[in-house]
């Protein structure tokens, strides 16, 4: 199974807008927002201390707090957030809340109703669940606010999967299989043949025929990151070839190694490699220039003999 994929388009396809989802509440301002398939990502600021009046969310939300102290009702009594603290609200949830002195900042993210009738081909949508000890739900919030962070250079595959992986700690979702799963190379085998095209979680685990969560959950457990992190090294380690082994352009090398620009493939190799393409190249095209100075002498030398 292989839909068409599209090259070269690998970062969220961003959209920027200065109002609110449909029926979806606001108090305090957005610094940013974000709106991507069926998700909007962003930071709420609160700069006062005071009350957060009781408002419903009509689709599914989840907040991790980066700075600030406040409290908010919940089915199960008030809960009090500080930093790197985390919760995901049921979709028609109502509740009230209290920013501490000094204001709140919170990263946020709706989560469209096309996503949770998935979740629901699997299990039901969680309850409000909260997570205030550092756990999992909060660990994905991180690792998907540093996407989010990233602008254009974000990367789908890896947004696609830390959703569902937050979507699954929000359930208690565990991975029980032992060994290596039957569908798991046949998987596998796609990412590596069609890396540089924008796959998506759930085309791939239609290629495998289970659940986005589960193949995100399996993923995570055997490779320790997400698809979208597996493939992103999969592309440097295309451009790292080329680069060495080639004189062709940086921005011809981004476009077939499936990033969106130059800039792109600038960024994630930095993080990866630990330079630019640029001096990734000087280093090597260094190193083929004396051994291409080296190799005629010996070849001499053999004919002598």
């Amino acid at each position: 199974m292989s839909s068409q994929p599209r090259p070269g388009c690998t970062s969220m396809d961003i959209q920027w807008h200065a109002v609110p989802s449909a029926g979806q509440p606001r108090f305090g301002s957005m610094s940013e927002e974000v709106r991507d398939r069926a998700l909007t990502f962003g930071e709420l600021v609160h700069t006062l201390e005071g009350p957060v009046p009781a408002h419903t969310h009509k689709a599914s939300f989840y907040h991790l707090v980066l700075d600030g102290k406040y409290e908010e009702s919940s089915p199960h009594g008030r809960i009090s957030f500080q930093p790197f603290s985390s919760a995901f609200t049921h979709s028609d949830s109502k509740h009230d809340g209290w920013i501490h002195g000094g204001g709140a900042r919170l990263f946020t993210v709706e989560i469209g109703d096309a996503w949770i009738k998935e979740l629901r081909e699997m299990r039901p949508e969680p309850e409000t669940v909260s997570d205030c000890v550092g756990g999992e739900l909060t660990c994905r919030g991180i690792e998907l606010y540093r996407e989010f962070r990233q602008g254009s250079a974000a990367c789908s595959l890896t947004v696609d999967s830390l959703i569902w992986e937050v979507l699954a700690a929000a359930t208690g979702s565990h991975v029980h299989e032992s060994g290596v799963p039957g569908w798991w190379c046949r998987m596998l085998d796609r990412v590596h043949s069609e890396f540089q095209y924008d796959l998506k979680i759930s085309e791939l685990a239609r290629e495998a025929d289970v659940h986005p969560v589960y193949l995100a959950r399996v993923f995570r457990r055997r490779y320790g990151q997400t698809p979208g992190e597996y493939v992103q090294r999969l592309r440097v380690r295309f451009a790292s070839e080329r680069l060495s082994l080639s004189d062709e352009g940086i921005a011809d090398i981004a476009a077939e190694a499936g990033f969106a620009d130059q800039s792109h493939l600038t960024r994630i190799f930095k993080r990866y490699a630990r330079m630019s393409p640029g001096q990734f190249r000087l280093a090597f095209a260094t190193r083929r220039r004396r051994e291409s100075a080296v190799q005629p002498k010996v070849l001499a030398v053999s004919f002598i003999s």
